[in-house]
């Protein structure tokens, strides 16, 4: 199941074919066979690996910027009101992100920005599979796996912004000030409080690694719910969550049903060891503890 491609939760019939290749004609009809339904998980694996790793791409650099930022440079009066404004982005319901992404962002990935990049990189060479597929063009729809990762990515902002903040306030301040001393610049003195947190900042960005995985709503109104597998990012794919949403409910037989429960397994085991991994760089070996020895 989980290296197949192909999910048709309904039988097929086809004519049988003889072992010499040729159709098998009884009494003067075609002899036909049914293909059983197949699951292969694959194609919903790789979406939801792929649109996550977009989303990391898109929201670390902003994180670690803003968390530099609160941390580094933003004056007092101005380190709240741009937090709450942060993580109130964890407060906004998915489904709202769903919504603009459907109606604001993909419409304008579809009219500028994806056929901006087309002009800008498609005569390129090594660039164009982002563009073809099978030697046909790719159609521009807006929801695809760019416009899922990149609503993943807003969603997954303040969890890592919020964690890195605080990873980065707990850097002694006696190393900042050891490396200015020697000479460092400030980007070399931020580059050290990163290396120094990078453990911490790792879980960080694992726990929004955890969050995009299993994101529902919002990348299955965006995402293009097609089951497949094509390299670019123009093209639509689903992932695990998407494919639960959208065929649990109306899973025609107990077969489908097992199959949509062995994703959903995947789906948690995998959240759980990103989690796992997570608090294990963030709070460390040990467990923390109350008691005062």
């Amino acid at each position: 199941m989980i290296t197949s491609s192909e999910w048709r939760p309904n039988e097929l019939s086809q004519p049988k074919h003889g072992p010499d290749g040729k159709v098998i004609i009884e009494d003067g009809e075609v002899v036909t066979e049914t293909i059983p339904p197949t699951f292969g998980a694959l194609p919903v694996i790789y979406g939801t690996a792929i649109s996550s790793a977009i989303a990391l791409l898109f929201a670390i650099p902003i994180s670690f910027g803003s968390a530099l930022f609160l941390t580094r440079l933003a004056p007092r009066w101005l380190v709240g009101p741009v937090s709450f404004l942060i993580e109130f982005l964890a407060a906004v319901p998915s489904i709202a992100f769903g919504i603009w992404g459907l109606f604001v962002l993909a419409p304008f990935l579809q009219a500028h920005f994806e056929p901006f990049l087309q002009t800008l990189f498609g005569r390129v060479p090594g660039f164009g599979w982002l563009f073809h597929h099978d030697g046909r063009a790719i159609a521009f729809t807006g929801r695809d796996m760019l416009c899922g990762g990149l609503i993943l990515g807003i969603m997954i902002l303040p969890i890592i912004t919020a964690i890195s903040r605080d990873v980065l306030r707990a850097v002694p301040r006696t190393q900042v000030e050891g490396v200015l001393a020697l000479g460092a610049t400030w980007w070399e003195s931020a580059k050290e409080m990163l290396k120094y947190s990078r453990s911490g900042l790792f879980g960080a960005i694992m726990l929004g690694l955890a969050r995009a995985a299993g994101e529902t709503m919002a990348v299955a109104m965006v995402i293009g719910n097609n089951n497949q597998i094509i390299p670019s990012p123009f093209a639509p794919a689903q992932t695990m969550s998407s494919l639960l949403a959208n065929e649990f409910a109306e899973a025609s037989g107990d077969l489908q049903r097992s199959a949509l429960a062995t994703v959903a397994l995947i789906l948690l085991v995998m959240s759980l060891l990103f989690n796992v991994v997570a608090r294990w760089l963030v709070v460390g070996k040990g467990s923390r503890s109350a008691m005062v020895q």
